[in-house]
């Protein structure tokens, strides 16, 4: 079978966040079950890496759309059995970030991405790749089942359209129709039309073949109004061909076993050679007393993600027996407030904009990820930690609910929040510090988490199922 994902980021490439990991993690995987996988990616010079990987020059495309031609030069690369394809326009893609600033997005993001998804698909007309499955990704990637539709409806692949967040509907105001090439027909409440707006995410789950989302109980979420951004009953239309397949982490780059970036290296039959680690962590973030539970919070600074909970909360965090470390990125209130909190008090440590390195160290050091959410899509720093022999203390919504059972329960090892409160968020966090207080129950329960399944293989076996389904096998 020949894929091809067209994406606006993916590892090791470009990334933000968990579209990059998470394009690359599903691409290599499909790899390695013995597809042929192509990736499609914009090339961001400025914000980008690519010299390491040997992109070699393989063609120019044109695209002509609203009066105004575009031209991209292509750029190839094969690493991990993918196939990478760039496509380079310094005028749209060479600026310092990918999308914008953490205070703003760059205001011609919907050209930068719609003339994205074209070239993509006049690529594919122009190479005869014939592929058998285009899978988009995000609302970036929303306009390529609406332009096929429109002008390439000789590419007879199957669409699958992935939504990773639906806060991030791609919206812009109406009369982006005329500059992206498209006819007012579209305007309408069925297709584009967002509330005077237009939304490209509703044009890709519209003209998609499936939709699928990185998590079965935030497949559900999505379709209520409650969890769905104002995309509630649009999303309901679609419940015979919608499905949420969970996401994974890259078990060959997180390998507890392996890891170069960490100072001991130790697998389940040795977790307890954690303390070792997380000796070296708190001596290079300043914290102290490997006798306290570490818990770790790495996640993008947004609204959403139980921030304001534990912004709230503070007070009560620095009078536990326990340490806290906080690592990401994002809008500079929240980083401002977290670089705030761990200059007024001892057991806390922030770290804006993560390394690589300090990543794998601080979930090799940590003793429970915690991940309050209001809303969570997938959630890998769940998976991640378990991969490393960290507890998961998370509320119970989205993803977690499908990667976290409660330690209560028979086969359970972790701790749920079933409020969003203060109250709720202490009271875990304190079930969390007694249950440390026991080291060999602590790693017996560390042990077997690192010994479930949460790899990228599990989920790229889902995928090719759904691929096999909608071109009509089984």
């Amino acid at each position: 079978m020949i894929v091809a994902h067209i994406t606006s980021e993916v590892y090791p490439f470009s990334r933000t966040g968990m579209l990059g990991d998470s394009v690359y993690g599903l691409a290599k995987s499909q790899a390695q079950l013995g597809e042929c996988v192509h990736v499609l990616s914009p090339m961001y010079v400025s914000a980008g890496c690519y010299e390491p990987y040997e992109c070699a020059f393989e063609r120019s495309v044109s695209i002509f759309s609203a009066g105004q031609n575009h031209s991209f030069d292509v750029y190839a690369a094969q690493t991990d059995g993918v196939r990478f394809v760039f496509f380079r326009n310094d005028d749209l893609y060479n600026r310092r970030y990918i999308y914008g600033t953490s205070s703003y997005d760059y205001s011609d993001n919907d050209i930068r991405f719609g003339m994205f998804c074209m070239v993509c698909l006049q690529y594919l007309r122009e190479t005869e790749l014939n592929p058998d499955i285009i899978h988009c990704h995000e609302w970036q990637a929303g306009l390529v089942p609406v332009y096929k539709h429109l002008f390439y409806e000789d590419i007879k692949a199957k669409t699958v359209f992935t939504i990773h967040d639906i806060t991030f509907q791609g919206v812009f105001g109406k009369f982006s129709i005329q500059s992206l090439g498209l006819p007012w027909e579209m305007y309408n409440v069925e297709e584009l039309e967002f509330y005077e707006n237009i939304s490209l995410l509703k044009g890709g789950a519209t003209h998609s073949d499936f939709i699928t989302l990185l998590s079965p109980t935030y497949a559900k979420e999505v379709q209520t109004d409650e969890n769905s951004f104002g995309l509630g009953s649009f999303m309901a239309k679609f419940q015979d061909r919608i499905e949420g397949i969970l996401g994974g982490v890259d078990y060959e780059r997180f390998d507890p076993e392996t890891d170069i970036f960490i100072k001991k290296r130790y697998t389940a039959d040795s977790v307890s050679d954690k303390i070792i680690n997380k000796e070296d962590f708190l001596s290079e973030t300043g914290l102290t007393d490997a006798g306290k539970p570490l818990f770790l919070v790495e996640t993008k600074f947004t609204e959403r993600k139980g921030l304001e909970l534990i912004i709230d909360s503070v007070d009560k965090l620095a009078e536990m027996p326990a340490n806290f470390a906080f690592l990401g990125y994002g809008e500079p209130k929240y980083c401002s407030k977290f670089k705030e909190i761990a200059n007024n008090y001892n057991n806390i440590f922030t770290s804006i904009g993560i390394s690589e390195s300090m990543l794998h160290k601080a979930y090799a050091a940590a003793d429970f990820v915690l991940r309050p959410s209001l809303t969570e899509p997938c959630g890998k720093s769940q998976m991640l930690g378990m991969r490393y022999g960290a507890l998961p203390v998370v509320r119970r919504t989205g993803g977690l609910i499908d990667t976290v059972k409660d330690i209560s329960e028979e086969g359970g090892y972790g701790f749920f929040m079933d409020g969003y409160s203060r109250h709720d968020l202490i009271k875990q966090l304190n079930r969390a510090v007694d249950f440390f207080q026991n080291r060999d129950i602590l790693y017996k329960y560390a042990a077997d988490v690192m010994r479930l399944d949460f790899s990228w293989t599990r989920t790229a076996e889902k995928f090719l199922g759904v691929y096999h389904r909608i071109l009509g096998g089984h």
